[in-house]
């Protein structure tokens, strides 16, 4: 703790006690000894409980007062034992009243040089006069400063008394390095008990010399190398919603550096409260975790009130990470997030939580089997969508996976390699439970009753050879079991209900539906499939003599193939059903249509497809680059970049369809321009067939019924930018994140870098000028209802930004349009305000329905994390 190095320091002067009585008696006539001897080593003796070496040197000259018992040293004077020192201009050793003294020399210009100065190991302090006193154990000092962890004390004057406690008149504590600091908590008086208590008395805070009205009359601190457990003090406030309210008031226990665990409570004065219990583990190389229980009951409105409502809100959070080095074989993780629909809304107003409606965790753990082609994974996963109230659960799923294995490849290579030595083989198994239902019926019955579980086998051959040298030929097989304990069976039931009208006429209504009947009973759905594809690398290039443009390289990677499966929908297999399902018009009965199902419907994995597949697969893969010449390259390679980094078309034939044998024709590519600030893709869908009116294709081809090759169906694009001032700067070096939410200066350890990286958000890279990024996403769906063709638009635009109009002065902003309403979508400004030790940080949402506003001025150190200044508003008390 801070006044520890005190302590330690009066110990130390105390064995300089032995440095006196070492000092010989008169031997000669002159009354003194001027020396220049450098240093004297001065063995400590063990009967004075000594055993180490102290160490003495002067850079002017040392002076010995054989008859007044006393030693000078002059000029950087300097005293050493073990890790502790004492340097000062001046230092005077009196061996007959047990008096040592360290002060400060004044140069030509009158200013103070050779400050007295105490170091142990890391710890040190200042002070303009040390005195200390053998026999009494009693000390005086004056003008103290010492630095402890990111704070400094200073004290006018100082005592300690035998008891090794020290009294402290005068003194003040900041965080701020400055030899003039921005602000101090100046305190009348304090008592050090060493390693038990601090006790104060008034302290005030003074900001740039000036007085403030905040004023504590006392305080009472624990001293304690380990962490120490005490009361949290709140945040305070009022909400037009809930009253008046104390935020964070609890308690915090550090019972371990592993482990600390802090209770929270939240009041209102309507009557809304909550508890929080954040626990947190860390082992260093090892692992390191958090969890977050939340609990709120909520009351709206008055009790008198008919809209008087009580409601209970919780929120479960837990991250846990390993350190890839404490087990590099397996590694474990979870980052579960679940709770009540509106908790995250009304109580964790961040800019991304008030628009998140889904809550999902995963929990995962994954092992390498040492010596072995085997890797297995164990999964949890959870998915709730606030909206709906819909919860899916994935409980658990496992996963075993085998490398590829060639089988028939020869351990001693001996000759060329063999055709059959280039097949490989792998295998994968996977089993799961999982469920989909309310959040209201999530711990209830119903839960297991909808659980669903499967189990599935998968192997894949496949290798690759050369046919006629340019050629590469690559046949592939794979077959899949999959294993389910219930299957499905539909059927269509028309039902009658009687009901009487508003006039008591009794009528009878019908309603027809589809209904699903579950049938226990293990069954297995088994298919396979195979196939060849041949592909081959043609490249074309256009060179020119003039102009910065030099060469086009134009890659074409054509691919044709063959893919083969038989027809599992046929009687043999047993996986297709039907049922009659009535055709009514206008009241009356038309006809029967058969409605065709899979057994295997809404199972974990699914079943297979009906209909025999023997498709011819083919397609075109196009890659452009170009290399260019600047008018300041010496180097005369020039400069490669890439025009089109993909253009594909694809499609394919099932020459054993009955109808609409060829597939859409799926086109896609994307482009990195203007040195890969923009990273543009796009895809899109056409359709050699026509729809019916219900939207189903028809074995009608698009040329034939509107004279148009080919009917578009869907289209997408995505344009990302994004631009900074490093992008302009020829002469730009790395840069260096400067923390400056919880601590100043730069990256200098692990520990740092860490939080850095664990805790981005909290940091502001001053570094970087200025930042631009945008995101625009375009969507068309084109489809047919009801005989009427629509087209769909769905267009995105997102842009955030951040300008540094100082160097401590950032602006940040965060917005996007709604092309749909016409107008801007949320926006969020960022203000920030670096104030050396001091921070202001202010964040608005000035439109849109989640509209609020926080404003925070704190000390940056931790010590005093609660010495701030905060306002804040959320969209719920927006009135």
């Amino acid at each position: 703790m801070r006044f520890i190095a005190l302590y330690t320091f009066f110990c130390f002067l105390f064995s300089v006690d032995v440095l006196a009585q070492n000092q010989s008696k008169p031997t000669a006539p002159t009354d003194s000894i001027r020396t220049t001897v450098d240093t004297i080593k001065l063995p400590l003796a063990p009967s004075q409980g000594f055993n180490e070496v102290v160490n003495y040197t002067a850079r002017d000259s040392m002076i010995y007062d054989i008859t007044n018992e006393k030693v000078y040293l002059y000029g950087n004077a300097k005293i050493e034992q073990a890790k502790v020192s004492l340097n000062a201009a001046i230092i005077e050793m009196d061996n007959t009243t047990k008096l040592v003294k360290a002060r400060p020399s004044t140069d030509s210009l009158g200013k103070q040089v050779g400050i007295p100065k105490f170091t142990d190991g890391e710890r040190q302090f200042e002070s303009d006069e040390i005195v200390y006193n053998f026999d009494t154990k009693k000390g005086k000092l004056s003008q103290l400063v010492t630095k402890e962890g990111e704070g400094y004390l200073v004290g006018e004057q100082v005592k300690k008394n035998e008891l090794n406690e020290m009294f402290i008149r005068g003194a003040s504590y900041t965080t701020c390095n400055l030899e003039h600091p921005h602000y101090k908590i100046g305190i009348s008086k304090v008592k050090v008990i060493p390693d038990k208590l601090i006790v104060s008395g008034p302290a005030q805070l003074i900001i740039e010399d000036v007085p403030t009205p905040l004023v504590l009359p006392f305080g009472i601190f624990p001293v304690q190398k380990t962490r120490a457990s005490g009361v949290l003090l709140p945040n305070y406030g009022y909400s037009p919603q809930r009253g008046y309210f104390f935020q964070g008031l609890g308690y915090y226990l550090g019972i371990s550096d592993y482990f600390d665990v802090a209770l929270t409570s939240d009041i209102y004065t309507n009557g809304t409260w909550g508890l929080h219990l954040d626990p947190t583990y860390r082992k260093r190389y090892k692992y390191n975790g958090r969890l977050s229980l939340n609990f709120m009951n909520e009351r709206q409105g008055d009790y008198i009130d008919t809209r008087f409502t009580v409601a209970k809100q919780f929120n479960v959070r837990w991250n846990h990470a390993q350190d890839s080095k404490a087990r590099p074989n397996s590694n474990f993780s979870a980052d579960v997030n679940f709770g009540t629909a509106d908790y995250n809304r009304n109580y964790l107003v961040t800019n991304t939580n008030v628009l998140t409606n889904t809550l999902t965790s995963g929990i995962s753990y994954n092992r390498r089997i040492p010596y072995s082609l085997f890797t297995y994974n164990l999964q949890a996963r959870h998915e709730q969508n606030t909206n709906t109230g819909n919860v899916s659960i994935t409980l658990p799923t496992f996963n075993l996976t085998m490398t590829r294995l060639n089988p028939f490849k020869r351990k001693i290579q001996i000759g060329s390699q063999k055709w059959y030595e280039k097949i490989g083989m792998t295998y994968s198994l996977d089993a799961q439970a999982r469920a989909s239902l309310p959040d209201t019926l999530f711990f209830t019955r119903k839960l297991l009753d909808t659980l669903q579980y499967g189990i599935k086998h998968r192997i894949n051959l496949n290798s690759d050879f050369k046919l006629l040298k340019y050629f590469t030929l690559t046949p592939n097989f794979s077959a899949e079991s999959a294993w389910y304990l219930k299957t499905v069976r539909k059927q269509w039931d028309t039902l009658y209900v009687n009901r009487t009208t508003a006039s008591g006429e009794e009528i009878t209504d019908t309603i027809s539906k589809e209904t699903i009947q579950y049938v226990n009973g293990a069954k297995q759905a088994l298919k396979y499939s195979g196939g060849f594809s041949i592909n081959t690398k043609l490249y074309g290039r256009v060179n020119f003599k003039k102009g910065n443009l030099r060469t086009i390289r134009h890659e074409v990677i054509p691919n044709i193939g063959m893919s083969f499966a038989p027809d599992f929908g046929t009687e043999k297999w047993g996986y297709y059903r039907y049922y009659a399902r009535p055709v009514v018009l206008k009241d009356t009965l038309q006809r029967y249509d058969q409605q065709w199902y899979s057994i295997f419907d809404n199972s974990v994995y699914g079943g297979p497809g009906r209909g025999a597949q023997a498709a011819l697969t083919f397609g075109i893969n196009n890659f452009i680059q170009a290399k260019v010449f600047g008018k300041k390259d010496t180097t005369g390679e020039g400069r490669k970049i890439s025009v089109l980094d993909r253009l594909s078309i694809n499609s394919s034939y099932n020459f054993l369809a009955d109808s609409v044998r060829f597939a859409p024709i799926t086109v896609g590519g994307g482009a990195a321009l203007f040195n890969k600030k923009i990273n543009l893709t796009f895809g899109g869908n056409f359709d050699l067939y026509d729809m019916d009116d219900s939207g189903r294709r028809i074995n009608t081809y698009y040329n034939s019924s509107q004279g148009q090759l080919l009917r578009f169906s869907s289209f997408n694009l995505t344009v990302p930018l994004s631009f900074s001032a490093d992008d302009f700067n020829k002469n730009k070096t790395p840069n260096k994140q400067t923390p400056t939410g919880s601590r100043t200066g730069a990256l200098g350890n692990d520990a740092e870098r860490e939080e850095v990286q664990n805790n981005p958000n909290n940091y502001v890279n001053f570094n970087i000028p200025w930042r631009f990024a945008v995101d625009y996403t375009l969507r068309l769906d084109a489809s047919r209802r009801l005989g009427r063709d629509t087209l769909v638009v769905v267009q995105t635009l997102n842009m955030n930004g951040e300008v540094n109009l100082t160097p401590r002065w950032r602006v940040g902003l965060s917005t996007g349009y709604d092309f749909a309403n016409k107008e801007l979508s949320r926006t969020t400004i960022d203000i920030y305000r670096d104030l050396h030790c001091w921070e202001m940080s202010f964040n608005i949402v000035p439109i849109g329905r989640y509209q609020s506003y926080s404003f925070m001025l704190r000390v940056k150190s931790t010590l005093l994390q609660d010495l701030k200044l905060q306002r804040r508003r959320s969209w719920l008390d927006v009135d």
